[in-house]
């Protein structure tokens, strides 16, 4: 069951992901500020912010393609 909680992190992954993709640094740091927030916000939640994780997981992977 997706809660809203779990699909308002999901379209703020989605957007982070667009602007990444379109070099809008800006847009991107906004997002995984909200991810973050919002990751902060749900102590209660057994499972810690998926999409937050994915988007950290996303800077490492460009890192790692970039210092190639």
């Amino acid at each position: 069951m997706t809660t809203n909680a779990d699909q308002l992190e999901r379209d703020i992954l989605r957007v982070f992901r667009c602007a990444c993709r379109q070099g809008r640094q800006d847009i991107a740091e906004f997002m995984l500020a909200a991810l973050e927030k919002l990751d902060g916000q749900e102590e209660r939640r057994p499972v810690r912010c998926r999409a937050l994780i994915e988007a950290y997981q996303e800077i490492f992977d460009a890192a790692v393609h970039q210092a190639r």
